[in-house]
């Protein structure tokens, strides 16, 4: 019977795993429960993983790299979160175990978010409101400020051709919207397969009414935004950023914002947390939010239905949707 350890914390085992998962999994093979998934430091716990074929792991499990010669009989790591970097390096490969993660997965809430920011901005609420406030015992007709605003035939601005992107493609069909991608990997048949156009950041920039960033955050793209791009876009466009706050020089982002020429959408800053007094949080135009575009409260159980999932297709033989490939281990894990 294939032996499967779940190596999850406690705090989050029953926030990825509802009883039905746990159940699926029962059935699947003989479930067992690592002691010590941060450290894998006592005996209980190596011998459990001594006998593992597949192994479930999740926000905060330790590294296996340094176990795996005690581990002759894993096959297969599937990870609850997104990246698996930090449990298991590319070595892993050579002596044939696979490895799996839910990136597609937590790619769906992000896109939900993104593409949620998009349709407000292009409506242009959060500007509205804010004059609504201001407004409130003045003699102001609305309808006169807010003329060019709206949904339709509105162009949509995408730097980076990620999961995530593509996924606010599919969801933004229904909407008659033009949208523009930036990407060195889109080609043209890709770009009309996808409906979309290939612009250049410059065009993106300069003719978008929604700008979305969705970079991977590498050394080559740390600060790839800088004051020369935040100054080519038109003056009320929004900038949204769902990605990582690295990849912008978020101090020319902030002096571009002081301007009151543009907006923005921040759900990711650098530093991750952003220091209490950031003007991101008081700028009048920034609509700040805490890395809350990602899987959070009961979206994290779809992450771990994807995890059985994984682990149920592995035993019939069939595709492991978020199967990490080797020659894929450097842009996906």
């Amino acid at each position: 019977m294939t032996s499967i350890v779940m190596s999850v914390v406690d705090t989050h085992l029953h926030k990825f795993f509802n009883e039905r998962a746990l159940d699926r999994l029962r059935a699947l093979g003989e479930l067992s429960f690592d002691p010590d998934p941060l450290n894998h430091a006592t005996e209980e716990s190596r011998a459990m993983l001594r006998e593992a074929d597949i192994v479930v792991t999740c926000w905060e499990t330790g590294s296996f790299d340094e176990l795996l010669d005690d581990m002759p009989n894993l096959r297969l790591v599937v990870h609850s979160g997104g990246s698996i970097r930090a449990i298991l390096g590319p070595e892993a490969f050579d002596r044939g175990i696979r490895m799996s993660s839910q990136t597609q997965v937590n790619a769906e809430p992000v896109a939900q978010y993104t593409v949620a920011m998009i349709l407000l901005a292009l409506k242009d609420i959060f500007h509205s409101h804010r004059r609504y406030v201001e407004k409130r015992d003045k003699d102001w007709q609305f309808w006169d400020e807010f003329e060019n605003i709206g949904v339709y035939g509105a162009t949509v601005g995408l730097i980076g051709l990620s999961r995530i992107s593509r996924r606010v493609i599919d969801l933004l069909k229904p909407f008659n919207v033009n949208i523009k991608v930036q990407s060195g990997h889109l080609s043209d048949d890709q770009a009309r397969e996808l409906g979309v156009s290939a612009a250049s950041m410059e065009e993106i920039l300069s003719t978008s009414d929604v700008v979305s960033l969705h970079s991977a955050s590498t050394p080559r793209t740390y600060h790839m935004l800088g004051a020369e791009h935040f100054a080519m876009m038109r003056d009320g466009v929004t900038f949204i950023n769902t990605a990582r706050g690295a990849i912008c020089d978020q101090d020319a982002l902030i002096e571009e914002l002081k301007k009151d020429r543009i907006r923005a959408i921040i759900d990711v800053t650098d530093p991750e947390v952003c220091v209490p007094d950031s003007p991101l949080y008081t700028l009048p135009n920034v609509f700040l939010t805490p890395h809350a575009a990602g899987s959070m409260g009961r979206e994290l159980f779809s992450l771990g239905d994807g995890a059985v999932n994984d682990v149920a297709n592995y035993i019939m033989g069939g595709t492991v949707a978020g199967e990490i490939l080797a020659n894929e281990y450097n842009g996906r894990a």
